[in-house]
């Protein structure tokens, strides 16, 4: 029995395009599924190397400016320490020919809304009496400038005295976080 060979190209051209249709083609796609998967993972990895890498540099970064940050949590602390001010506020008024009358905390509340929305800075006012001459105030006042502790004198007044020494009443306002 003879076959006829354009039957037999045919039947043969249909078989090996079934055999594509059912074993090459799924193959093929999952091949392409893959390839995007792998895409998306490379991306992903990709977005995670250089998220991590911003991390150290910025490590390294705060690591290179400790000093910094230490005079900004000097200036800033989070806790007000009412004991230390007060020891440095008399030091600091001793050191420069003062002498403490009184101190005593006039108010220690949260910043208002305006000045820092939610940030948690607390405001802390001292008022004390101060007695001493203008050349020992104006020292006290240089001093607490030049503290690594943020402070702000709101308000200074001053005794009627023709005399010295003179008595100064002074408002200072420090913040801690």
């Amino acid at each position: 029995m003879q076959i006829d060979r354009p039957i037999t190209i045919a039947l043969i051209l249909f078989v090996i395009l079934l055999a594509v249709f059912f074993f090459v083609l799924p193959e093929y796609n999952k091949f392409g599924a893959l390839q995007t998967q792998l895409a998306e993972k490379t991306a992903e990895y990709n977005a995670e190397f250089v998220y991590y890498n911003d991390i150290a540099k910025t490590y390294a970064d705060l690591q290179n400016r400790k000093d910094d940050i230490q005079k900004i949590d000097n200036a800033l602390p989070q806790d007000p320490a009412l004991g230390k001010l007060v020891y440095f506020l008399q030091y600091t008024a001793k050191e420069n020919g003062l002498t403490v009358k009184d101190l005593f905390l006039s108010k220690s509340s949260t910043a208002t809304q305006e000045n820092s929305e939610g940030s948690g800075i607390k405001e802390i006012v001292f008022s004390t009496d101060l007695v001493g001459d203008y050349s020992s105030l104006e020292g006290f006042l240089v001093s607490l400038e030049k503290s690594s502790r943020i402070f702000e004198v709101t308000s200074i007044s001053f005794d009627s005295t023709a005399q010295p020494p003179y008595t100064f009443n002074l408002q200072i306002k420090t913040y801690s976080y």
